[in-house]
């Protein structure tokens, strides 16, 4: 739980230490129940609700934008650096501005409504479309590498995020994981 809880960005000066608190506890409880990783990456992608009260949605705490949250996302779920291409496609990468921004738009609508001290309420308050800002073109809500993404006005996009990084046709989630606990 220590280990993912660096990856996740626990950090009380961040989280407040009630938030920490939380969000550690919430991680120790999936490790000591057992549950599948799937199951609870899908949890803290698509977490809702009071951060005093609900462990996962303090990674929303923690990351303020929906470029933070890309990074973030494609970094601890995907192994993915997508740092470089927010600004540019690299030339020796995969990776360009419609990746970035692409995935972004899952995450662009996301609200917090401040409760009191160290206390937020985090929801997705709707999708809303994406553009690359440098060239102010449309972005595609899409994962890099995935499908374009479809009926996103139909709730909380973030659903169909977790839903593409968890499954089993997702070359990178499962690959991820065994790496990191080799690694470990």
């Amino acid at each position: 739980a220590l280990k993912f809880a660096d990856i996740l960005l626990v950090n009380s000066e961040k989280l407040g230490e009630r938030g920490a608190y939380q969000f550690h506890r919430w991680l120790r409880t999936q490790f000591a129940e057992n549950r599948p990783y799937d199951a609870w990456a899908r949890e803290l992608l698509t977490a809702t609700g009071d951060t005093a009260r609900n462990g996962p949605a303090n990674f929303y705490k923690a990351l303020k934008t929906k470029e933070d949250l890309t990074r973030a996302v494609s970094q601890a779920f995907l192994g993915v650096r997508l740092d470089c291409a927010q600004c540019h496609h690299h030339p020796f990468e995969r990776w360009g501005q419609d990746d970035f921004f692409g995935m972004a738009g899952y995450f662009n609508g996301l609200t917090r409504k401040k409760l009191g001290d160290d206390r937020e309420l985090i929801y997705h308050a709707g999708y809303q479309p994406t553009t690359i800002p440098l060239i102010n073109k449309p972005a595609p809500t899409k994962p890099p590498g995935g499908p374009v993404a479809k009926n996103l006005h139909d709730g909380d996009p973030r659903v169909q995020l977790a839903n593409w990084i968890t499954s089993p046709k997702n070359p990178y989630f499962a690959r991820l994981v065994a790496n990191r606990i080799w690694k470990h």
